[in-house]
């Protein structure tokens, strides 16, 4: 890459860093009550939510993980980035119902949904947050890792580095505005994502003509060797299942569908609808808006499949620079927007997760620990956590060595476990109680720990899947060998939504 390539990367990523924190400082005029500071409750158009919702679920785990994944293992994560149209599923089966909760009682966190429908069980909210924080805090360092790698391949910085000088400008305008500032400027940087989405998927067909050819020249390629790195080709890399057990290309279809309905940054944006009437246009914007992403990720795995093979570049070091070589090639116009998206994803993902993390220190456990703070010190503490979050995170990211795609998906499976009993039950399905959820709930977070410590799962499916359908299976169990719990009018009007 020439210095002059370098030099207007580097300018249009750091003014895409400076219009975002002009946004988030802009936004903190629009605080005016805790509600808004943690969870923006009622406030924007489906529009804006809808691109920060994509923006925050399309992170670096999905435009530099994802690819890199693909580029290593075939077509199987393809399935992942097939998942648009649960955006839709979600908003339409469950984003009625949690707009509406924020109707019948205070809402700015996921605790504070926990409270509503559980009679404020302490036992669900504290291990709820628990499981969240771990899913959270492995999320925010894959965005982490990937923003920092970024710049890393542009000027050989020191991961450590390129991380505090990018999320901790992100901290910084987060503990100003908190999730008001977060919101908007994901908005922004999902149109960023969109944007480059469109550029790369240009360039790929100009390059290689369609997918069609570069199955061809996959099939036919056999083994790539140059400066001591090899990269073994075949025909089954391209097929539905890639070089993956299929129960597990299976499994990575099943979880981004079911998760999506799940994931804390799709149900927090649903009480962030201003108008609920608005939540169908709210899912057919996300939906249209990470098809776009979702295209971007498996044009750019292909293509750099295309280029390796072609012997047009070399065999990658490692797949997370699959994005990167395929801009790379491009050109000057692909290199811009794309490596603007990358930061893109990784900032507003980062936001969102930062803020999750600082709210359930803050916000959530202190409340089901019997701790009561007023709104003005709970909004205080949250902004120190921030940052402290921040610097934590950072140098967590940069001191471990798994691919972006594996702390994503490690993120993604032990967020589902803790959403799922709690709200996705628990609002779909009156006869899930506090007692089976309690149970549920518990299960996740003992066995999301044991995971995280080492435990080894038999068989081949990721043990996240695993975790997730115990603590279902669990909820589903005690809740049916229990006594049904009784829900108040109010209550039960929203779950027959």
């Amino acid at each position: 890459m020439s210095a002059t390539a370098k030099t207007l990367i580097m300018t249009f990523s750091f003014l895409m860093i400076a219009v975002s924190f002009f946004i988030g400082w802009w936004a903190k005029k629009k605080v005016t009550s805790s509600e808004a500071y943690f969870g923006s409750t009622g406030m924007f158009g489906p529009f804006t939510v809808g691109l920060s919702s994509t923006a925050a679920v399309a992170s670096a785990f999905a435009l530099v993980g994802v690819p890199g994944l693909m580029y290593s293992t075939g077509n199987a994560m393809a399935f992942w980035m097939l998942s648009s149209a649960a955006f839709a599923m979600a908003y339409l089966i469950l984003g009625k119902k949690v707009r509406a909760m924020a109707e019948i009682g205070k809402v700015a966190s996921l605790g504070d949904l926990s409270d509503l429908r559980y009679n404020n069980n302490r036992v669900i909210k504290i291990t709820m947050s628990l499981t969240l924080f771990l899913g959270c805090v492995a999320y925010l360092a894959a965005q982490i890792k990937a923003g920092s790698e970024l710049f890393g391949h542009l000027l050989g910085w020191d991961p450590l580095v390129a991380g505090f000088v990018i999320f901790g400008v992100l901290a910084v305008y987060m503990s100003i505005s908190g999730e008001v500032g977060g919101l908007l400027t994901q908005a922004f940087q999902g149109l960023v994502m969109v944007i480059a989405g469109v550029v790369i998927v240009v360039s790929f067909f100009n390059i290689t003509g369609g997918f069609g050819e570069v199955l061809k020249v996959t099939s036919q390629a056999g083994t790539v060797t140059a400066n001591e790195i090899t990269k073994e080709f075949s025909p089954d890399m391209l097929n539905a299942w890639g070089s993956m057990p299929r129960t597990v290309a299976m499994t990575w279809m099943l979880i981004p569908i079911l998760g999506t309905v799940g994931q804390p940054q799709v149900i927090t944006r649903m009480y962030a609808l201003k108008d609920p009437r608005d939540m169908p246009k709210m899912g057919l914007y996300t939906a249209l808006s990470h098809t776009m992403v979702g295209l971007l990720t498996m044009v750019v795995s292909s293509g750099a499949l295309y280029l390796v093979a072609t012997g047009k570049i070399d065999p990658l070091v490692k797949g997370d620079r699959a994005i990167y070589a395929m801009a790379d090639y491009a050109g000057i116009t692909a290199q811009l927007f794309v490596y603007a998206g990358v930061l893109a994803a990784a900032m507003s993902s980062a936001s969102l997760f930062l803020s999750i993390c600082s709210t359930v220190v803050s916000r959530d456990i202190p409340s089901a620990l019997g701790f009561k703070f007023e709104s003005k010190k709970q909004v205080q503490i949250s902004r120190i956590s921030m940052l402290v979050l921040g610097i934590i995170s950072i140098v967590f990211s940069v001191t471990q060595g798994e691919m972006v795609g594996i702390l994503g998906t490690f993120g993604w499976g032990t967020l589902m476990s803790a959403t799922f009993p709690v709200f996705v039950l628990g609002l779909l399905w009156k006869r899930a109680n506090e007692k089976g959820v309690m149970c549920g709930s518990v299960t996740g977070l003992a066995l999301n720990i044991a995971s995280f410590a080492g435990f080894k799962w038999p068989g081949v499916l990721p043990w996240y899947f695993n975790v997730i359908t115990i603590s279902i299976a669990v909820t589903v169990a005690v809740s049916l060998i229990t006594k049904e719990q009784g829900l108040s009018r109010k209550l039960q009007a929203v779950i027959d939504l």
